[in-house]
């Protein structure tokens, strides 16, 4: 190990140190109290006993590791493929249609409504201070003003690659859907309290004739040192009178997915957590092997992977959550679709699955 390198992770530790005391006091002090039985002694809980890192060894292991055992790859060497958003296709379309454009962030338009998940529409690092990993290049980076008009934003949880201050406040007229705690943000954020609902796991409710249920992961929150899971995290399922559609956020596998499946699937689309795993982290991260599973447990008809292909979160390619979770599911025999980053599918028509990663390492 050089000095360099020393220096470099020496730097590393004590710069993250310092930006999250820094913005731990502005960024999410929660002191509500909620009548949840997921909710004891000031933090929500998981269903299941969850382990993550905590504590200083453990948390410089995984920088060290993040600056030393890091693929080469980790970061594509090129602009990943990308499509023009078709706001036509999407507006005038009678059937469903999905347009994922990157990370954990898609469009769905159903029934003359325009969801949006989780969104980061900017080209700036994420995290405190934007000092965060850097996003991927694309050969289009989509803005607010690429998008249709958003009817209803939904958000599964207030991690910085999962809730972004910059877009919110540029979607400030639509109608957002929020896990318990998250609402604060969003009104500190200048968003119109009227236009916020939280939810607690398996709470409903509805907007025009879509069902919104939210459902639990198996993760956790925080933006800062000090509030560790003070607000809730989760998926939403979304249904209509003949479509059921999962959107699935960030999620360790569980058992609970198939309570799920049971009482709301089948599932014409499940978007699952399929990238950032590691051994370091594996109870709040599926690998893709797991999230195949996972799509067998939801009685789901087919499998969209999100949280990859945007930042460098973990240690592995960045292609190789796509690479392993088409082999696995070509051995299980569960559609994976993998439309290229932009481009808009129908539900009804034959879902995309060209291996568009492969032109692009």
């Amino acid at each position: 190990m050089n000095i360099n390198n020393i220096v470099g992770f020496g730097g590393m530790i004590m710069l993250m140190g310092i930006t999250y005391t820094l913005v731990s006091n502005q960024i999410g002090e929660n002191l509500q109290k909620y009548d949840s039985p997921n909710f004891s002694k000031g933090k929500f809980r998981n269903l299941i006993e969850t382990s993550m890192l905590t504590g200083i060894f453990p948390s410089i292991k995984v920088i060290y590791d993040s600056v030393f055992s890091r693929s080469k790859e980790a970061y594509p060497n090129k602009s990943l493929i990308t499509s023009v958003i078709d706001c036509d296709m999407i507006e005038s379309s009678d059937d469903v249609t999905v347009t994922w454009l990157g990370h954990s962030t898609a469009l769905i338009s159903l029934l003359d409504k325009i969801i949006l998940t989780d969104p980061i529409l900017n080209n700036k690092r994420i995290g405190p201070l934007h000092l965060g990993p850097k996003p991927f290049p694309y050969q289009t980076d989509y803005t607010v003003d690429d998008l249709p008009e958003i009817d209803i934003v939904l958000i599964s949880h207030n991690h910085y690659d999962h809730l972004d201050k910059e877009t919110i406040k540029e979607l400030k007229h639509a109608k957002f859907y929020v896990p318990l705690g998250v609402k604060s943000y969003l009104v500190k954020w200048g968003i119109d309290d009227k236009n916020i609902t939280e939810l607690n796991w398996y709470e409903k409710t509805k907007s025009s004739d879509i069902d919104l249920t939210f459902a639990p992961t198996r993760h956790f929150s925080g933006r800062g040192l000090f509030d560790r899971n003070k607000t809730l995290w989760g998926s939403w399922i979304i249904q209509t009178n003949n479509k059921t559609i999962l959107f699935g956020g960030d999620s360790g596998y569980f058992d609970e997915f198939k309570k799920i499946g049971k009482e709301y699937g089948p599932f014409d689309l499940v978007m699952l957590d399929s990238g950032q795993y590691n051994d370091a982290w594996s109870l709040v991260h599926m690998a893709p092997e797991e999230t195949i599973q996972a799509t067998i447990d939801l009685n789901a008809k087919a499998v969209m992977p999100i949280h990859i292909s945007r930042y460098v979160l973990a240690m592995h390619s960045w292609y190789e959550p796509l690479d392993r979770i088409t082999k696995q599911g070509e051995k299980s025999k569960v559609l994976v679709t993998t439309p290229k980053i932009g481009q808009t599918f129908k539900l009804n028509n034959k879902l995309p699955n060209e291996r568009w990663w492969q032109h692009a390492n």
